[in-house]
C-alpha cells in the first residue's frame, strides 16, 4: 500500500500537465476520464489507509479476547465492519488493477461508512478506558495498550508486570488461592524484595479496578498500623538495642518513626532547656551520636543485602539530624520557636487524629503511607534543606515547585526524596517537543484524584503553544484546591480531587531546544535555583553510611579529584564502588579501599 501511495502521488501530476498542454484538442474527452479516475483512485486509496490503520488496531482488541466480555455491543458492531472490511479485500485479491479496484460503484462512500464506524467503536473503547481510571485513578500512569492488558484478562496476575508503574518501587503482589478456593492478595513485595504483609488479606475477585483500589487502601492501612506499632514499641522497651529494634520493622516504617521519636526528643530538650537544664541539647547530641556510633557498627557486621540497605539509609537521615542538633549547640539554639527549628521537617503522631502529620515553617502535611520498599534517601544538603523548604511553602500557598538549573544537580531527585519523606507516590514524566495537553491533562487527571505528586522533567521542552493550554489546565486544578472541592470539572469531566495531589517542574535553562516559559505558568510555580551541590559533604556522609570509620579524613582524597568535575552521577558510581570493596576486603585498610575505588 506504501509503494501504491507514492506511485499514485507521482502518477496524478501528469493529468494536470496535459490538461494545459496547447495539443490536448484530440485527446481532451481521454485526459479529462482519466484526470477523473486518478482523483477518485486517489480519494479511495486515502480512505483505504485510514480504515485500515483502524481496523488494525481494534482487531486485536476485539477479535479473540476478554474484551468482547465487557464491550458486547460494539464487538458486534465491529464483527459487522470486520465482515465487510474482509469481504473488500477478499474481492481486491481476484484483481489485479489498482483503478478497477478502486472505481468500483460505491467503494469510496463503502470506506468512509467503514471508518465512521471503526470511530465510533474506538470512542466507545475511550470512554470505557475512561470509565475503570476513574474508578481506579493509577490506571492513568500506564498505557492504552498495557490497560487493555490487564482489562482483558480473566487472571488477576495481569497486574504483576505493570505493578512498577502504579506502585513506586513495588515489583509484585503475593497472590495465592486459600483454602476457601478464593483469590487473594496478602503481601507487597518491592523490587529489592522487601515484604510488607497484609493485616487483612485482599479477595481479587470481581472488577480488577475494584480490587485493586482495596489492594491500594489495605497498603495504606497496614502501613499505617506497622508505623503506629514501631513508635509505639521504639519508646517502650528501651531495654532492647535500636539497632535490633530496625530488623523487626520495614526501612520507611523506621525512617517515620525515627523521625517522630527525633522530633519529640528535640523538643522537649527545648522544654528542658526552659526549665533550667543549660546542658540539654548537648545531651541529645551526645544521644544522636551514640546511635550513629552504633549504626556504623552493625552495618560492618554480616547482614543481608536488604538489612545492609536499610541500615545505610537510615544512617544518612541520621546524620543530618546529627548535623541539625549539633548547630543547635553551637548557635545557641533554646526555643522551639526559633526559625532554625521552625524550617526542619518535623515529625508529629498527633492523638487526638491518630495520624503521622509533618510540619515545616507554615506548611502542616498528612503522611500518605504509600509502601515504597528499601529505595533509599538522598544526602541531604543546605541545597535540599533549600528546595524542601520552597516546595513545602509553595504548597501552602496551592502552588508547585520549579526546580531549575544544569543537568546532575538532583532537580527530580530532591522532589522525589521530599515526596518520600512525606509517604507519597511521585511520578516522574520526561517532557519532549512531541508531548501535546491531552497527554499532560491525564496524567494530571490521574495525579488530582490519586493524590499524588507529579514531576514533568525538562518541562521547558514542551512547544510554546501547548504550555499555553497547559497553563489553564494547571490553574483550573490550583483554583479547585484554593476552594477546598471534593470534586471538580476537569477537561468537561468531573473528577475527584485529593488535596495531597502536587505539580512539580524541572528546568535545564540556556539548553538548546529549550522554551521559555510563558507568563502564565511561572505565576503556578515558586523557583528555586539548583546549583552544584555540596560533592564533599554528599562523599563523607555515603562513606559513613557505608561504615567507613574514618569517612572525615577519607573525603579530602576528593578534592581536586577528576571525578568531583565529573559530577554527581560520576561520584555516586564511585561511592557505590567502594561500598562494594570494603565488604568485599574487610581486611584491607579503609584509604585502601578508596584508592582502588578512585582507580
Amino acid at each position: 500500500m506504501n509503494a501504491l501511495e507514492k506511485k499514485e502521488g507521482s502518477g496524478s501530476v501528469i493529468p494536470a500537465h496535459s490538461i494545459i498542454c496547447r495539443f490536448i484538442g484530440p485527446f481532451l474527452s481521454i485526459v479529462q476520464k482519466w484526470d477523473s479516475q486518478l482523483s477518485l483512485v486517489s480519494e479511495v486509496i486515502e480512505e483505504w489507509m485510514s480504515t485500515q490503520r483502524k481496523w488494525l488496531y481494534l482487531e486485536g482488541i476485539f477479535v479473540g479476547g476478554d474484551i468482547r466480555v465487557q464491550l458486547p455491543e460494539e464487538a458486534k458492531k465491529f464483527d459487522n465492519i470486520d465482515k465487510a472490511y474482509r469481504k473488500i479485500m477478499a474481492d481486491t485479491a481476484k484483481r489485479l488493477n489498482v483503478v478497477d479496484c478502486c472505481t468500483i460503484s460505491g467503494r469510496l462512500e463503502e470506506f468512509v461508512n467503514l471508518g465512521l464506524g471503526l470511530q465510533k467503536c474506538q470512542k466507545s473503547l475511550n470512554d470505557y478506558l475512561d470509565t475503570k481510571r476513574r474508578i481506579f485513578p493509577r490506571f492513568f500512569f500506564i498505557s492504552t495498550d498495557e490497560l487493555l492488558s490487564i482489562l482483558g484478562s480473566s487472571e488477576c496476575s495481569c497486574v504483576q508486570e505493570h505493578m512498577i508503574k502504579m506502585f513506586d518501587n513495588i515489583k509484585a503482589l503475593e497472590l495465592y488461592v486459600d483454602h476457601t478456593n478464593r483469590p487473594v492478595a496478602a503481601k507487597m513485595i518491592s523490587a529489592e524484595g522487601e515484604i510488607m504483609e497484609f493485616r487483612n488479606v485482599v479477595y481479587t475477585e470481581g472488577r480488577v479496578e475494584d480490587w485493586m483500589n482495596l489492594v491500594l487502601q489495605e497498603m495504606r492501612r497496614t502501613n499505617r498500623y506497622i508505623t503506629k506499632k514501631a513508635t509505639f514499641w521504639y519508646g517502650r522497651n528501651w531495654h532492647i538495642p535500636r539497632t535490633e529494634w530496625i530488623l523487626e520493622y520495614q526501612g520507611m516504617v523506621c525512617l517515620a518513626a525515627n523521625g517522630i521519636w527525633w522530633t519529640g526528643e528535640t523538643e522537649e530538650s527545648f522544654l528542658r532547656i526552659a526549665k533550667g537544664n543549660k546542658r540539654a541539647m548537648k545531651e541529645h547530641l551526645e544521644q544522636q551520636n551514640e546511635q550513629l556510633s552504633g549504626l556504623v557498627v552493625k552495618v560492618r557486621q554480616d547482614l543481608s543485602p536488604n538489612d545492609r540497605l536499610k541500615f545505610r539509609t537510615i544512617t544518612t537521615i541520621d546524620v543530618h539530624a546529627r548535623d541539625i542538633i549539633e548547630g543547635f549547640v553551637r548557635d545557641n539554639i533554646t526555643k522551639a520557636q526559633e526559625f532554625q527549628w521552625e524550617s526542619q521537617l518535623r515529625f508529629y503522631w498527633l492523638k487526638k487524629e491518630d495520624n503521622l502529620w509533618i510540619r515545616q515553617c507554615t506548611g502542616s502535611f498528612e503522611y500518605g503511607y504509600e509502601y515504597m520498599g528499601l529505595n533509599g534517601r538522598l544526602v541531604i544538603t543546605p541545597l535540599t534543606d533549600r528546595i524542601y523548604l520552597t516546595i513545602t511553602q509553595a504548597l501552602t500557598m496551592q502552588l508547585g515547585g520549579a526546580p531549575a538549573g544544569p543537568a546532575g544537580t538532583g532537580k527530580t531527585e530532591t522532589t522525589k526524596d521530599l515526596a518520600k519523606a512525606l509517604g507519597l507516590l511521585c511520578v516522574v514524566t520526561n517532557c519532549g517537543e512531541g508531548m501535546d495537553f491531552l497527554a499532560v491533562g491525564q496524567i494530571l487527571a490521574g495525579l488530582c484524584q490519586c493524590g499524588a505528586w507529579g514531576c514533568f522533567d525538562e518541562f521547558n521542552r514542551i512547544d510554546i503553544s501547548v504550555l499555553s493550554v497547559i497553563s489553564t489546565q494547571l490553574q483550573c486544578i490550583r483554583s479547585a484546591l484554593l476552594m477546598k472541592l471534593k470534586r471538580f470539572t476537569f477537561e468537561g469531566q468531573e473528577i475527584d480531587m485529593d488535596t495531597k495531589v502536587g505539580i512539580f517542574i524541572t528546568m535545564n535553562p540556556g539548553y538548546a531546544g529549550r522554551t521559555e516559559l510563558p507568563e502564565s505558568v511561572k505565576a503556578l510555580f515558586r523557583p528555586v535555583v539548583c546549583i552544584l551541590p555540596d560533592l564533599e559533604m554528599i562523599c563523607q556522609i555515603s562513606l559513613f553510611s557505608d561504615g567507613f570509620l574514618t569517612a572525615k579524613l577519607l573525603e579530602s582524597n576528593f578534592q581536586n579529584n577528576p571525578i568531583m568535575i565529573g559530577g554527581l552521577r560520576a561520584l555516586t558510581a564511585v561511592l557505590r564502588m567502594a561500598g562494594k570493596l570494603r565488604r568485599a576486603s574487610p581486611g584491607l585498610s579503609e584509604m585502601m579501599v578508596l584508592m582502588r575505588a578512585l582507580r
